[in-house]
């Protein structure tokens, strides 16, 4: 292999003696130039992160904290959760913190929007959450919210616009933390449901029966069933909307009937009409009468009778 030449060595055997050393003491001082340089810079980088960390101290201390929005607490509560005092430091606090603390202590605090207002001002923005479903534990009811948190404990009643909802056996119910049961694929599903409920105008929901997750059961007003079976995210508007037309139709005709509509068959409903006056849990007689506007459509065969369960 063919030694390639180092320039500076080439260079340097065409000095003198004590012009080798000469060029060998310059570059010696030229690296210990630059590591002089690189050094004095990083200092002043550390010198001046210690002074930005010193100011931020010494001057954005909070001396105030407000508490606005829409709450059922007081802003003493409010603050008290938050865990944050007259004189902490405003720009190391932790917003996502005080959210999840405040939200958690106090259950009907939806969430908290932290806004700093240099140089020493903190705003707390609070947006309150709702009683939307009641969960039966040990007998007593159980109030969660829209997204499953639980609000209130032990409860012997719960008013009329509470949703009654079943979702199976339930592992843990803690004072402002979701509810747990077998699976999270229940209240996602809970969540989808009223949604879809929200952007076709169905109102008056009254009970919802996730027990099982696939033989999902709505219950209008306490009187008709809806009955979707397995729905995907993705047709439960057009199911609901279905059985919205059809319960629209029905109500033109009788305020009091009673009966169940199978919307289990994408596209296609069928009402089945509740052979006393009991409640909308009992048994459903096997005729029915196809609502899906296809007269070429058959009721499926062998359909079960429909049982659904408030709560």
């Amino acid at each position: 292999m063919k030694k390639t030449n180092n320039p500076n060595t080439s260079r340097d055997n065409q000095l003198s003696g004590n012009e080798r050393i000469v060029n060998r003491t310059n570059q010696r001082r030229k690296k210990n130039k630059r590591k002089k340089l690189i050094f004095r810079a990083v200092l002043c980088f550390i010198f001046l992160c210690i002074g930005i960390i010193f100011a931020l101290t010494m001057f954005f201390n909070i001396s105030e904290i407000t508490v606005t929005g829409d709450t059922v607490y007081s802003s003493e509560d409010i603050i008290e959760k938050s865990g944050v005092v007259i004189g902490d430091n405003l720009i190391f606090i932790s917003k996502k913190k005080i959210n999840e603390q405040v939200s958690t202590e106090l259950p009907y605090v939806g969430s908290v929007k932290v806004k700093r207002r240099l140089p020493t001002k903190l705003e707390f923005i609070v947006t309150k959450t709702d009683a939307v479903y009641a969960v039966v534990i040990d007998g007593y009811y159980t109030l969660l919210d829209a997204n499953g948190k639980v609000l209130e404990k032990d409860l012997e009643y719960v008013a009329e616009n509470i949703i009654l909802l079943n979702i199976g056996e339930i592992s843990s119910a803690e004072l402002g933390r979701k509810i747990c049961g077998t699976s999270d694929i229940y209240l996602e599903k809970l969540i989808d449901i009223r949604n879809a409920c929200n952007d076709c105008g169905i109102k008056d929901i009254t009970a919802i029966d996730l027990s099982e997750i696939y033989d999902i059961k709505l219950i209008y007003q306490g009187r008709i069933i809806l009955e979707l079976g397995e729905t995907p995210k993705d047709t439960l508007y057009k199911k609901l909307s279905l059985g919205k037309a059809a319960i629209d139709t029905q109500n033109e005709e009788n305020m009091l009937y009673r009966g169940t509509i199978n919307l289990t068959v994408d596209g296609k409903g069928y009402w089945s009409e509740e052979t006393s006056t009991t409640e909308p849990q009992t048994q459903v007689e096997e005729s029915t009468t196809d609502i899906s506007g296809d007269e070429s459509t058959t009721k499926p065969e062998n359909p079960e009778a429909t049982t659904a369960s408030a709560a």
